[in-house]
């Protein structure tokens, strides 16, 4: 077969092969889509709207089932009574403060620490220093810094007393009674307080 057949029969199955292709895109007319139909929004669902009820946790049970700490709120208010505070009274005399110290407790050599007490509900007892009962926040805050300054484990917390607002500063805690001996001397002397010794509560 010479070149010039070949080409031509190469040529034919092009056009054809071209044709197959096109045909149906020039004379065959595409079929008609359906309109696209949208479905109406499902109705809004119910949802119940009643608050639900605070689940349980095993804190809730303990708190029911283990009693608080003991308190003595007589006692507590005697020391709140005792130490109340005036303005002027211990503003600025903690300057003179003495650097806190460790307080050893003296034992006889080889007697181990006396155990911690309990009381009736299991707690530890411990005791904190009751140094002041003060009117404002401000208060409490500048008494209690001053104290921390000076290396005393101060801390202060509000109550309601009588229907009126006040702040407690106390030192501790400690499981010792013993331990605030000294500190309670330097404090008195540096305030001019009679500070009292209380059951710790945590704030």
């Amino acid at each position: 077969m010479n070149s010039v057949l070949r080409q031509r029969l190469v040529g034919t199955l092009v056009l054809i092969a071209l044709g197959v292709v096109f045909w149906p895109i020039i004379f065959v007319e595409p079929p008609e889509d359906a309109p696209m139909e949208l479905a109406p929004s499902p109705p809004r669902p119910n949802f119940a709207t009643t608050p639900l009820p605070k689940p349980s946790s095993p804190e809730d049970r303990v708190r029911i089932e283990v009693p608080p700490p003991e308190t003595d709120e007589a006692a507590q208010t005697r020391a709140d009574a005792a130490t109340v505070l005036n303005e002027e009274q211990g503003s600025g005399e903690l300057e003179n403060l003495k650097p806190a110290t460790e307080v050893r407790v003296p034992r006889e050599p080889g007697s181990p620490p006396e155990p911690s007490q309990l009381d009736a509900a299991g707690f530890p007892v411990a005791w904190a220093l009751q140094v002041a009962t003060v009117g404002t926040a401000e208060r409490a805050n500048e008494l209690t810094e001053q104290l921390v300054v000076k290396g005393y484990p101060a801390f202060a917390y509000p109550i309601d007393r009588d229907n009126q607002s006040m702040w407690r500063v106390q030192i501790g805690p400690k499981l010792e009674r013993a331990q605030f001996r000294a500190i309670k001397e330097e404090v008195d002397r540096v305030l001019d307080v009679e500070s009292v010794m209380v059951r710790y509560i945590q704030p």
